[in-house]
């Protein structure tokens, strides 16, 4: 049994391994496997007990080499009576425990992917909802801005001398309405002394007449 690279496939001990980081960790552990056995009496079960417990604890093998090694260890002390299968510690498979690890994350991170993906379209959404009534406001705002500016007294002109020119305009008014007065109070005076020199008319000629009815009643006596 020995470790080859031929066509992309990666061999220990005729064992597969689909990548090249598996292949150099199954390599490490066989050789990790050789140094133990070269200075361990693999037939004193205290001491290969300490070994596996050592391994187990460590986890030290991942592969299927170390774990392959690991599991003919647990067999040699249980079959000696040394230890029971109740007692001893199961093989800790870590490489599994990674696989799925892994395809947790990857279900995670598909699971994140799918929120992050629909709070950008919520986001959307809302930001789009957001300028479409920005806009609105806008349109209001302009509008607002242009009945105003047509205003004649209007912000545009608080700040200019628009008092002066409404107290003008007041002053204006009430010129005019006392002109209006006026006119009218002369109006009605220039009325009044055409009836008074009519009355004064019609009481002379009454008074005419009276003179002349006199003088026609002492003739005819």
């Amino acid at each position: 049994m020995g470790a080859s690279v031929k066509n992309n496939k990666y061999v220990v001990d005729d064992y597969s391994f689909s990548t090249r980081a598996e292949y150099d960790r199954a390599l490490k552990e066989k050789e990790t496997i050789s140094y133990i056995t070269a200075n361990t009496n693999m037939s004193d079960m205290r001491a290969v007990l300490k070994v596996y417990n050592r391994a187990v604890e460590k986890k030290s093998f991942q592969t299927v080499i170390g774990l392959e090694f690991i599991r003919n260890m647990r067999k040699r002390l249980i079959g000696s009576g040394f230890v029971t299968e109740e007692t001893i510690e199961p093989v800790p498979v870590v490489a599994a425990a990674k696989e799925m690890s892994h395809v947790d994350d990857k279900s995670l991170a598909e699971s994140k992917a799918q929120k992050y993906k629909k709070l950008y379209e919520e986001s959307s959404a809302g930001l789009k909802m957001r300028n479409i009534i920005i806009a609105f406001l806008v349109i209001i705002i302009i509008a607002m801005v242009v009945i105003t500016y047509k205003t004649k007294y209007s912000i545009f002109t608080y700040f200019t001398d628009y008092k002066t020119q409404m107290e003008e305009e007041l002053v204006d008014k009430y010129e005019k309405w006392e002109k209006e007065l006026d006119d009218r109070e002369k109006k009605l005076d220039s009325r009044e002394k055409i009836l008074e020199d009519g009355d004064k008319n019609t009481d002379s000629e009454n008074e005419g007449d009276s003179n002349i009815d006199n003088s026609v009643s002492g003739s005819s006596e």
